[in-house]
């Protein structure tokens, strides 16, 4: 059954980024698409700042526009800051009542983090149901060089290239589209959109797709042109998904999406730094999602950015997203950024490092990853809605 509705994945999860109104906007060409802005913000300060100016009443009415949002998940994503953290930043000018809605859009990323935890690698196949129907696994040629048709999917797609964002809707949009429109398997299409975003997170993503294309749960995700002139400023007709719900579940895959081609994505690392160890102090290892240059900031220690080339070889990005960690690695004082595996360090003594799914060999003391609900039970949930339902009794 394809859902005419408007979705409920989070605006924090990996399907979501934008926003017009905060201070600092991607800026358009001439032909209308975004272009390349190497100034994210990556320091404490700013993003702690950014965090600060979010309006949380305006967010829940304007959240599915397309110039609605918070753009914090690329901070999120690289642990710039914690969940935890932005929740109580929000809460200092708005009550709990009008901070809900935002308060509840966290919670998903949280929940997609949980259920990789408990899951594990499980969760990079379908994780409920098998994909039905599918008719190719390679990703439509069309959605890749942004000539669908659809004027609003095209420019997302250019503007994702350009830039590394999309919108949570925009996301969702060209995932329908390929997933159940082109009637593509979600694995080879989310791999292309997470080698893309600087936001990139492997369980917001894969489980976010997995929604869409209706194997995380039972309904599928497919947007009409109607949907997507409501919440953008397009207002275009005519195209190939211009039809009612109940006529679009029925069509054939468009011949415009019939051609289809194989992804290339490979990572770039950069210039690896000497590993400078001092033996007599312990050793602070950040992973690419834990790039917080405040934590354990207090710790005289050797402190080094371990990028492994095997997890890249696996979840590949783009050098546009290497060069987002890079920045991010710079904001943490005296910190050594090296491409090796963790064992080719031989590190001795002390060492410390936040735990993560994709770190599950490195060994030394690990910290838990700060959580917006830390005594909700530890356990894989059926549903986002079986778990939100645990964080509301155990937050009382």
């Amino acid at each position: 059954m394809l859902s005419p509705h408007t979705p409920t994945p989070p605006s924090n999860s990996s399907f979501a980024v934008a926003s017009s109104a905060l201070r600092w906007r991607w800026p358009r060409g001439v032909d209308g698409y975004a272009r390349v802005v190497p100034h994210v913000p990556v320091s404490r300060s700013a993003i702690l700042e950014h965090v600060a100016r979010i309006d949380a009443e305006k967010y829940a009415r304007r959240r599915n526009y397309t110039d609605g949002g918070t753009r914090i998940s690329a901070f999120l994503t690289r642990g710039l800051v914690s969940l935890p953290e932005v929740r109580d930043v929000v809460l200092q000018r708005h009550t709990p009542g009008q901070a809900y809605k935002f308060v509840f859009e966290l919670a998903w990323r949280e929940y997609w983090q949980r259920e990789w935890l408990f899951r594990g690698d499980a969760i990079f196949a379908d994780v409920k149901l098998r994909q039905h129907p599918v008719d190719s696994t390679r990703m439509p040629r069309a959605v890749l060089e942004a000539r669908t048709g659809v004027e609003a999917l095209d420019i997302a797609v250019r503007d994702l290239y350009a830039c590394g964002y999309l919108h949570n809707h925009e996301r969702m949009w060209l995932a329908g589209l390929i997933c159940n429109a082109a009637r593509t398997h979600w694995w080879e299409p989310s791999r292309w959109l997470y080698y893309h975003l600087l936001d990139g997170d492997p369980a917001s993503n894969t489980l976010s797709w997995q929604w869409v294309a209706g194997t995380f749960g039972h309904q599928k995700y497919l947007a009409a042109q109607e949907n997507i002139n409501r919440y953008s400023d397009y207002r275009q007709h005519g195209s190939i998904i211009d039809h009612d719900y109940d006529v679009l579940a029925e069509l054939p895959v468009p011949e415009e999406l019939s051609g289809r081609a194989d992804l290339e994505l490979t990572w770039t690392p950069p210039q690896s730094e000497a590993l400078a160890i001092d033996p007599a102090k312990p050793t602070v290892l950040h992973h690419s999602f834990w790039l917080n240059a405040s934590w354990r900031a207090d710790l005289d220690a050797n402190r080094v950015v371990l990028l492994e080339p095997s997890w890249f070889a696996r979840f590949p990005v783009s050098p546009l997203v290497t060069d987002y960690i890079m920045r991010c690695a710079r904001e943490i004082p005296g910190a050594r950024l090296v491409v090796a595996e963790f064992d080719d360090l031989r590190l001795s003594g002390d060492v410390f490092f936040m735990d993560h799914p994709s770190v599950p060999h490195w060994r030394g003391t690990a910290d838990e990853m700060p959580r917006l609900f830390p005594h909700v039970p530890n356990k894989s949930y059926g549903s986002f809605t079986s778990y939100w339902k645990q964080c509301q009794r155990t937050n009382r």
